[in-house]
C-alpha cells in the first residue's frame, strides 16, 4: 500500500499487528555519467514494493511511505551533483519520521537503505537505535546486511560474464542493470556504451584511508563495469533484494534480532562521527 494514496480513515483502519511501515531511503548523488542522480531512490522504492508483494502472500501488509531523499553520500565527495543532508540531521529526521508512526500506533518499521557510503549506513543505524528505545516499537535497517554479504544468484550471473563481483560497487553493472530493467529511458545509453571498467580493491583502499570513490581512483564517479549491464541481471537484483527484505521482515516479526554486520564494516562505522559529516 502506498501511504500517500490512502485517506486518514483508511490508515486508521489498518491492523497494526499485520501492517508494517516501510520507508525507502535514497541519495541524490552522482552515479557516473550514465545514471540519474536519484538512482538509489528508484531502486529502494522498487525493492520496497516488490517485497510488499511477497509479504502479502504471508498475510502481511506493507504501508510504504514516500522515499526520503538527500541521504548522506560522503563516498561521492569531490564529484559534482551530489546533494546531501548532514548525517546527524538525516539521522534525526529518520527518528522523527519513525516516532510519528509510533504515535499513530504502528509497531514495526523497516528502512530500505541500499547505500554503501559509511556515513549513510551510520546515520540510519543511529536512528534505528534511537527508535528502538520507544515503547512497543521496533525499527530495523536490514538491507546493509544484504549489500555487504555475498549473493549467490547475483555473483553467479556476474562471474558468467567474467566479472569479479567484489569490483562492482557504485553506478556499477548491478545498479545500471536494475535501472535498465525498471525504465531504460532513465539511462544515458550513448554514454554507457563507451564506459570502460573502473576496477579497484575497495578493501585495500579503505585500509589506506581512502573512503571516497574519487580517492579510490574513480575519475567519472562509478566503480565497476556498467557497460556490461543487461536488464535480466537488473530483474535478478530487484528480486533478490526484495526477497532479502521480505525474509528480514518475517524473521524479525517472529521476535528475532537481525544478525550483526560483518566485523570490518562495524569497525569502519565506529570511525564515523555523524557530527563531522
Amino acid at each position: 500500500m502506498n501511504l500517500t494514496d490512502l485517506t486518514s480513515a483508511e490508515i486508521c483502519a489498518l491492523d497494526r499487528d499485520s501492517t508494517v511501515v516501510v520507508v525507502p531511503l535514497g541519495s541524490i548523488e552522482q552515479h557516473g555519467p550514465h545514471l540519474p542522480v536519484a538512482t538509489k531512490c528508484f531502486l529502494s522504492e522498487a525493492v520496497a514494493f516488490a517485497a510488499a508483494a511477497r509479504l502479502r502472500n504471508d498475510q502481511l501488509e506493507c504501508l510504504i511511505t514516500p522515499t526520503v531523499p538527500f541521504m548522506p553520500c560522503q563516498s561521492s565527495c569531490g564529484f559534482p551533483s551530489s546533494f546531501a543532508i548532514g548525517a546527524r540531521t538525516y539521522s534525526d529526521a529518520l527518528y522523527e519520521i519513525g516516532s510519528s508512526f509510533s504515535r499513530d500506533g504502528f509497531k514495526h518499521l523497516y528502512f530500505v537503505n541500499l547505500s554503501v557510503s559509511p556515513d549513510a549506513v551510520k546515520a540510519v543505524s543511529v536512528a534505528v537505535e534511537d527508535l528502538n528505545t520507544l515503547k512497543e516499537f521496533r525499527a530495523f535497517d536490514p538491507m546493509p546486511l544484504w549489500n555487504f554479504a555475498p549473493n549467490e544468484a547475483l555473483e553467479s550471473y556476474m562471474r558468467n560474464l567474467g566479472i569479479d563481483p567484489a569490483n562492482e560497487i557504485h553506478g556499477d553493472i548491478k545498479e545500471t542493470s536494475a535501472i535498465m530493467h525498471l525504465d531504460p529511458e532513465l539511462l544515458s545509453e550513448d554514454v554507457l556504451k563507451g564506459l570502460k571498467p573502473c576496477l579497484v580493491n575497495t578493501t585495500w583502499e579503505v585500509l589506506k584511508g581512502n573512503f571516497s570513490f574519487q580517492e579510490m581512483g574513480s575519475n567519472t564517479g562509478y566503480l565497476g563495469s556498467p557497460a556490461l549491464a543487461d536488464p535480466e541481471l537488473g530483474r535478478v537484483y530487484i528480486a533478490e533484494a526484495a526477497f532479502a527484505l521480505a525474509e528480514s521482515v518475517n524473521f524479525t516479526l517472529a521476535g528475532n534480532d537481525l544478525p550483526e554486520l560483518p566485523l570490518q564494516i562495524r569497525m569502519l562505522l565506529k570511525m564515523v562521527d555523524l557530527d563531522e559529516m
